[in-house]
């Protein structure tokens, strides 16, 4: 154990101080508890390891793939092969740290959302508490309850930390600090403005209450409104999408194996159907291979498009990029295998 927490803590030198403060308020924002350098440590030890089993990847994969079509990697050169190996292993590396990027980001959104969930209910609780003749201190402490989750244990740390020499209203600032909400911060410099200026803190609070719940109210009406415009993306990804993909390839391979049956001839066009056409050389393989990459892109752009209508947030609709990413693919082997068993009998 020890062995291991001084290997995860050397790996964590490759952070410069700023990038460790930066780890440091995404961990407590995510209520991981683990020391900064430990996590991250552990995290660049995974990363390498990653990167280790892609670059090992061509050295065993090339004996057993055709690569013909690749005058650089058939060559067989000790050169191109610490290229490719040195490519697909920073590769890898770069999409485990991502993974652990967004793992963390889903992480501190879905705690966020659990908090402001709760929000309106713990607020009124603790102008309740109000009402009935306590103190600030003794309402928050009151109104901790586990249904709160999250902003329960965070309240009891704040309570504990308030008990000492800090006063409540600076030991409340820490709740910033450790939950990413903008909602939580704005009632906090309200509830701090009302402790100083001696106001009806019970109102306040009741106030912010009905506001908070007014605007998740209109968030989620603009939600169900913009659903059909997600809906609608959705549905030319998986369905129009690799159907029109589909026509183009199988149209490409017809009109390449037409240009084949016609017989190589020194003119730089031939007839085909009346029509004069050029000669040209169509990659069948390469053709397919853009298909992918243009499924993989467009289900990207779709993913990040449904995160911005759902959540108003970029990364958090990447989520869906595997799915959707999936499907497409799914529905163009299938849309393909059908157009190919109507049209594949002309040729």
């Amino acid at each position: 154990m020890v062995q291991k927490y001084l290997i995860e803590k050397r790996f964590s030198s490759f952070f410069k101080p700023r990038g460790k403060d930066r780890i440091a308020r995404l961990l407590a924002y995510a209520g991981i508890e683990t020391n900064p350098d430990i996590w991250v440590g552990s995290r660049m030890l995974i990363i390498l390891l990653v990167g280790i089993i892609g670059a090992l990847l061509p050295f065993s994969l090339f004996p057993l793939l055709d690569l013909s079509a690749y005058p650089f990697l058939s060559s067989g050169s000790l050169a191109s092969r610490i290229v490719v190996s040195f490519a697909c292993g920073a590769g890898f590396a770069a999409i485990a740290a991502i993974l652990i990027y967004m793992h963390l980001y889903y992480l501190i959104t879905e705690r966020t959302q659990r908090v402001e969930k709760v929000l309106p209910d713990f607020l009124l609780m603790v102008a309740a508490n109000l009402r009935s003749g306590m103190t600030p201190f003794a309402a928050f402490q009151a109104s901790a309850r586990p249904e709160f989750g999250p902003l329960q244990s965070e309240i009891l740390y704040v309570s504990s930390r308030s008990l000492g020499s800090e006063s409540f209203s600076d030991a409340l600032r820490e709740l910033t600090a450790t939950i990413d909400s903008p909602i939580l911060r704005r009632m906090i410099i309200f509830f701090e403005n009302g402790l100083k200026s001696g106001g009806r803190l019970a109102y306040l609070l009741e106030t912010s209450a009905e506001e908070i719940r007014e605007s998740e109210e209109m968030k989620r009406q603009m939600i169900i409104s913009t659903k059909t415009y997600a809906i609608f993306v959705v549905f030319i990804l998986v369905f129009g999408l690799p159907l029109l993909l589909a026509i183009s390839t199988q149209f490409l391979s017809i009109f390449a194996k037409i240009q084949a049956n016609i017989g190589s001839s020194s003119a730089s066009t031939s007839m085909i159907g009346g029509l004069v056409a050029p000669k040209t050389k169509l990659d069948t393989g390469f053709i397919d291979q853009m298909t992918y990459v243009i499924i993989t892109g467009t289900s990207i752009l779709t993913a990040v498009l449904v995160g911005v209508i759902a959540e108003g947030r970029t990364l958090y609709g990447l989520k869906y990029f595997p799915p959707l990413a999936l499907a497409a693919t799914v529905m163009f082997w299938i849309f393909k295998a059908i157009i190919s068993s109507f049209v594949g009998t002309l040729v």
